[in-house]
C-alpha cells in the first residue's frame, strides 16, 4: 500500500503518519494534521494558511509545469 495519502483539505499528498481520518458530512476522508490544526485558529490565522498552502501548490505547479516543457524540448531534439 502508497505510504503517502492525499488530504483533501490542502490536496497534497503526505506521509501516511502526518495524515487522520476526519470526519465530513459525505463520510470520513483522509486530512494532514498541519490543516486540521490550522483549522482550530482564528479567521485571520486560517485565510493565511489558505494563502499560504494556494501559494505552496502554485509554485509546485509552476516548478512541474517547467519540467514537462523541458521533457518536451528534449524529445524535439534531432
Amino acid at each position: 500500500m502508497s505510504e503517502t495519502l492525499y488530504c483533501y483539505c490542502c490536496r497534497v499528498h503526505h506521509p501516511r503518519s502526518e495524515m487522520r481520518r476526519f470526519p465530513t458530512r459525505q463520510g470520513e476522508r483522509w486530512r494532514c494534521l498541519r490543516s486540521i490544526k490550522a483549522a482550530r485558529h482564528n479567521r485571520d490565522q486560517r485565510d493565511a494558511f489558505g494563502r499560504q498552502t494556494t501559494t505552496l501548490n502554485r509554485l509546485a505547479n509552476a516548478e512541474m509545469a517547467g519540467r514537462v516543457n523541458l521533457l518536451s524540448l528534449d524529445t524535439h531534439r534531432p
